[in-house]
């Protein structure tokens, strides 16, 4: 058991950090010894850094508080314990992340697919854990879907289940956020943004003021979009061939209306955009990196 001053110092934040965690969002129940002090166990430590994992990653205190009480109940106290172990680094998964999503996608199991990506998003931070592993696993379930051993409803179910996890993450790193504004969309029929909300959240995390348009935007309101004088830039993706005309239309439309703004572009295909967009890469944290450098200088 520790006191407060060692339980803060295991976890990586000050007493005062988590006094108030403990006191306002009730993330922890610690005991008391006999004297009236609190005593922290490894559970305790345990709980308070997968909070702290999430805040660094950019949730909400109180977002991160309420995902930190749900994972604790949905993990078996044994499991916690055992993954408390001096070191503080993330519980890694027990099994192969790619081969658990297509696994539960081929079955539509719901309850461990949830429980994949609960752990997967504990590993370390957004970009990392992106780049690193859920962009490779939704890279092999795509591939299981081609070759027939996962259906378009198990494809689906495990696409929008890391979808739902995107949206929450957006939305926790808006306080980030403040920089120059860019646009973040599709090209008309261009439907895969998995990789661009991603990289939208990274956007956001490096600072910059982002708005999200989403799937199959048409020229036409791109058009409109970028004639707001205050964007700075505007991110398209090509994750597919059958995206490659349309994207490339949209962003020679877009340098011929204004021919200042910064277009950049993202995607397994963003090597066939036209000139002059900016090619991103394929890493979140370096593309958003390179794109707040570009756009902060101008």
């Amino acid at each position: 058991m520790y006191t407060i001053k060692h339980a803060a110092e295991r976890v990586g934040i000050t007493t005062a950090t988590l006094r108030a965690w403990e006191r306002r969002y009730g993330v922890i129940a610690p005991p008391r010894s006999e004297s009236g002090y609190r005593l922290y166990g490894e559970h305790e430590v345990a709980v308070l850094r997968s909070m702290k994992q999430l805040v660094d990653q950019g949730w909400s205190v109180g977002l991160a508080a309420a995902e930190a009480i749900r994972l604790d109940r949905a993990q078996p106290a044994d499991d916690t314990a055992a993954g408390a172990g001096d070191s503080g680094s993330p519980i890694r998964p027990s099994r192969d992340l790619a081969g658990r999503m297509t696994t539960a996608a081929a079955t539509r199991d719901t309850t461990d697919l949830a429980a994949t990506l609960d752990e997967v998003f504990g590993l370390g931070s957004f970009e990392t854990v992106m780049t690193d592993h859920v962009f490779p696993a939704l890279e092999e379930l795509g591939d299981a879907w081609a070759d027939g051993t996962v259906s378009v409803a198990g494809e689906h179910l495990a696409s929008n289940a890391v979808m739902r996890r995107l949206a929450v993450a957006y939305e926790a790193a808006a306080s980030h956020g403040h920089g120059p504004r860019v646009a973040l969309g599709m090209a008309p029929g261009t439907r895969h943004e998995i990789g661009l909300l991603a990289f939208a959240v990274a956007a956001r995390r490096h600072g910059l003021s982002t708005d999200y348009l989403g799937a199959d935007l048409p020229i036409d309101d791109w058009l409109v979009v970028v004639g707001d004088p205050t964007l700075a830039a505007v991110v398209l993706a090509i994750p597919t061939t059958a995206d490659i005309t349309t994207t490339a239309s949209v962003i020679t439309a877009l340098h011929d209306h204004r021919s200042d703004l910064v277009v950049a572009v993202g995607g397994a295909q963003q090597n066939h955009a036209p000139e002059p967009a900016v090619r991103l890469g394929h890493n979140i944290a370096a593309g958003a990196k390179t794109l707040a450098a570009m756009i902060t200088r101008r």
